[in-house]
């Protein structure tokens, strides 16, 4: 019944994937001291022997938490390549990203789709619609990594273009013109949260003002 339903004879992806953690997250961690025992030759246990299996343990874990971290890493870069916008870096300082998040926050979206809005808002535009809508889709699948001072935003190739132009870059040199153009989106999201704070807060006190 097993092999009709799976012709090939191998096991399913998450079958697989399960054995494996069992092996990582169980079998070896517990065969760690019978391990040491064993090369060692020993029948008792001692301070050191205690200092030397928690010492095996911390490393093991640490080893594995950086394959992990490395492979995460990875999937993200695969992710972030199948996506079909240009992809830009926008570095954020402290009090850009409390503007922008309190900005995507009252909108309920996400930093990049914010971002992306902004950009989108800010830069003249003479793309089709169907480029804009598919940048925003790609937004809203842009997983980001936490902890980082920049954070990525698919953008339309207009937007790209235009940011080539603000920024004086010149192609010829990638790593400037990527860095100029960073620095420049930044810029423009952070002046249009300025004008969109400041045209909110006037609205509020026209509002208060007696009639």
């Amino acid at each position: 019944m097993a092999e009709q339903n799976n012709p090939s004879g191998k096991p399913s992806q998450g079958r697989t994937r399960w054995i494996w953690y069992r092996i990582l997250l169980a079998l070896i961690p517990a065969s760690i001291p019978f391990a040491y025992f064993y090369l060692t030759g020993k029948e008792a246990w001692s301070l050191s022997d205690f200092a030397a299996v928690f010492g095996l343990f911390v490393a093991y874990w640490l080893i594995v938490m950086f394959v992990v971290g490395r492979s995460l890493r990875g999937r993200q870069a695969l992710n972030a390549a199948r996506l079909a916008s240009p992809l830009i870096e926008v570095p954020l300082s402290a009090d850009l990203r409390a503007r922008l998040s309190r900005f995507a926050a009252s909108r309920r979206q996400k930093l990049a789709v914010t971002a992306f809005d902004l950009l989108d808002e800010e830069i003249p535009r003479f793309e089709h619609d169907e480029e804009r809508v598919r940048a925003r889709r790609d937004n809203e699948r842009l997983r980001q990594q936490a902890g980082q001072g920049a954070f990525l935003v698919a953008v339309t190739t207009e937007i790209l273009k235009r940011l080539l132009l603000l920024s004086g870059a010149h192609e010829e040199d990638r790593k400037l013109w990527r860095a100029q153009i960073s620095e420049t989106a930044a810029r423009i999201v952070s002046d249009a949260l300025e004008h969109r704070g400041a045209t909110l807060e006037h609205g509020m006190s026209g509002a208060e003002q007696p009639t």
